[in-house]
């Protein structure tokens, strides 16, 4: 079956081949898109894009560590998502650190 997953309760986002897992607190759905599709239709949302295979909501971001010019962000729930080289610039200003 399908169900709908409000873009409010996602807290982030991981892709799976051609698949992407939605995590919620309750539990992860899993829904046959591309990131790049998916980026186009979360233009706009809550959601930030902080690897080429992650989204973050960044206000469920407890704590960033730095490793040299790397970053990670530890989620609300102990989730550990890493920020690609390319996406830090855009990650520290969605966080407010610059």
């Amino acid at each position: 079956g399908q169900r709908r997953v409000p873009i409010e309760t996602i807290n982030w986002i991981e892709a799976a081949r051609d698949y992407v897992l939605l995590h919620t607190d309750l539990r992860s759905h899993l829904l046959r898109i591309t990131m790049a599709a998916l980026e186009e239709r979360l233009a706009g949302s809550q959601l930030v894009r902080v690897h080429r295979s992650a989204f973050v909501r960044p206000d469920r971001v407890e704590e960033v560590q730095r490793d040299g010019r790397s970053l990670a962000l530890v989620l609300a729930g102990g989730a550990e998502v890493q920020v690609g080289p390319s996406y830090v610039a855009t990650t520290k200003v969605a966080l407010g650190l610059e």
